[in-house]
């Protein structure tokens, strides 16, 4: 009986098995006990359970997940097991909705999975692992990979308001880039939730985003921007004097003749830089990559930019004040109030 199950859970039960799926394999719910004691099986409700060796050592790509990567595997397949367990009566909402339409949330949102109910006139619950909330609008739940989900423009504003406003911004930011959904979506979005506790937050998330950031720590980069006061345009198009060569910066501080970048992993879409010249870069090695940063900002120096360039490590306000001051001692004056000048195939029109 053990084998059934644990060819069901390596095919087509994709490591979930609930207890009516075992009784179509012929095992009662006590096989499925016993897999539990065994911790073969982990429950993640009553009724259902995932296998635990997928739950904790998930592999891709032949490695083993870590961190952030590991527990949105984790949320997506307990997700999973509940969305199989109750049908069609629910749909995944807020962090949960956000995971599955492939946006970033906080790794510290992931413990707790969030579900809403397809049909109006139910009553909310908070279980021990997983919250069920209500929602009284219509056409907000569609299917998307499999999954029944609330639309983007819900989602988003929904993990902004269970999470905070850095991690909102950066969802807000993503979706957009993604094409999940327009700011003007997400406004109406806003409006017809007006009612509802803790909007103020989403309304500020919006008002903070702008669709332009490519990655959260970009996003982020922003946020301090504007806590420190400093004026800039963000994906900043320059032409290196009258040559054929262009960059878009990550921002501009227009101001003072500064380009700064952010230095991090996991854009939204893809790899920006290398889509510059308007083709995707051909595969190469680190030192590659390396090297044609440094030519960038070389020639970014020579053009009379400061340039500073900022990491997860240094994104602080504190820290980021201080490489855009040592960044503007390198500025010449020719560097300020730079208009932008994109490549031909990137103007409109």
């Amino acid at each position: 009986m053990n084998q059934h199950i644990l060819r069901f859970l390596e095919g087509p039960g994709k490591g979930v098995i609930t207890v009516p799926e075992a009784g179509q394999l012929g095992c009662s719910p006590t096989v499925l006990k016993k897999l539990f004691r065994d911790d073969t099986l982990t429950r993640v409700a009553i009724g259902t359970y995932v296998s635990t060796a997928q739950l904790h050592t998930p592999v891709r790509d032949g490695k083993q997940l870590h961190d952030y990567a590991l527990a949105e595997h984790q949320h997506l397949l307990r997700l999973d097991a509940l969305l199989r367990l109750h049908g069609p009566k629910v749909a995944a909402s807020h962090q949960s909705a956000v995971l599955a339409w492939g946006l970033p949330t906080a790794k510290s949102s992931l413990e707790r999975i969030h579900l809403v109910h397809t049909k109006r006139g139910r009553t909310a619950r908070r279980r021990e692992t997983h919250s069920l909330h209500t929602c009284e609008l219509d056409d907000v739940i569609t299917r998307h990979k499999g999954r029944l989900v609330v639309i983007p423009a819900l989602a988003v504003i929904g993990q902004a308001m269970e999470v905070g406003l850095v991690a909102g911004v950066g969802c807000m930011d993503a979706a957009i880039v993604a094409q999940h959904t327009t700011r003007s979506e997400l406004s109406e979005m806003v409006e017809k939730l007006r009612h509802s506790p803790g909007l103020g937050l989403a309304r500020r998330a919006l008002e903070l985003t702008d669709g332009l950031a490519e990655s959260p720590g970009e996003t982020r980069l922003r946020l301090v921007l504007i806590e420190l006061g400093f004026s800039f345009r963000a994906q900043h198009w320059i032409r290196i004097g009258e040559s054929a060569t262009y960059y878009r910066v990550d921002f501009y501080l227009y101001e003072l003749g500064v380009v700064l970048e952010y230095d991090g992993q996991g854009k939204y879409g893809e790899d920006r830089k290398a889509a510059d010249s308007g083709k995707p870069r051909p595969a190469g090695s680190v030192n590659q990559a390396l090297t044609d940063e440094k030519a960038r900002e070389d020639d970014l120096r020579l053009d009379g930019f400061g340039v500073g360039r900022v990491t997860s490590s240094t994104l602080t306000a504190e820290k980021v004040r201080k490489i855009v001051t040592t960044a503007q001692r390198q500025a010449q004056p020719s560097a300020v109030h730079r208009p932008a000048e994109p490549p031909p195939w990137a103007r409109a029109g």
